[in-house]
């Protein structure tokens, strides 16, 4: 089967409006430049995933009847051993702080939907990922932001990608590198 074969075949499965959700959040992700998102769909059908690998984000939708939910998150690479697990530096905080600037509202709702850490992993996991913004710290689980199946919070998804699109748009403007590589031992794993 192919790729749009089966991404059409989920969305005939969902509810009408969780599907045109997806279907102008799909179009929406795969135009933004120079994010690049790419999307690809787990061999059972159960989730649909956007990746942007060269900014180390990802968002993706579950698509099973009574779990549905959608979620962004900063995501790590775990090939190897625990000392070579990486991932990208994130513009979390400086998106957060970009968005406020115009929508405060948009900005404090994603950080608020930021999941705290809950040692799952216990003390040494190496997916803490401590954010701050406006003067709040949180210990997040490698930044994941996990949001509601409603029309606000699939807007307010959209909305930080496209913040998160012009952040990159300006830094690639002024010439900045692309994000670093970050080995996750070495980073701070606690407030």
């Amino acid at each position: 089967m192919k790729k749009n074969e089966k991404f059409d075949g989920i969305l005939l499965s969902l509810p009408e409006e969780l599907r045109n959700e997806i279907i102008e959040t799909d179009g929406f992700l795969k135009s933004l430049r120079p994010l690049k998102f790419k999307r690809t769909i787990d061999k059972f059908g159960n989730k649909i995933t956007y990746v942007a690998s060269d900014f180390g984000v990802s968002y993706a939708f579950r698509v099973v009847p009574g779990e549905y939910s959608h979620e962004l998150n900063w995501y790590i690479v775990y090939n190897g051993k625990p000392e070579t697990w990486h991932r990208k530096a994130d513009y979390m905080e400086e998106t957060l702080d970009e968005i406020s600037k115009s929508n405060p509202q948009l900005a404090q709702r994603v950080f608020n939907s930021l999941i705290e850490c809950n040692n799952c992993h216990g003390e040494r996991c190496l997916a803490k990922t401590l954010y701050t913004f406006k003067g709040r710290k949180k210990l997040t689980c490698h930044g994941r932001v996990v949001l509601r199946i409603c029309r606000d919070d699939f807007n307010d998804a959209r909305d930080f990608f496209l913040y998160l699109n012009e952040y990159a748009e300006r830094k690639a403007e002024r010439g900045d590198p692309p994000p670093d590589k970050i080995i996750l031992v070495n980073t701070k794993r606690s407030l």
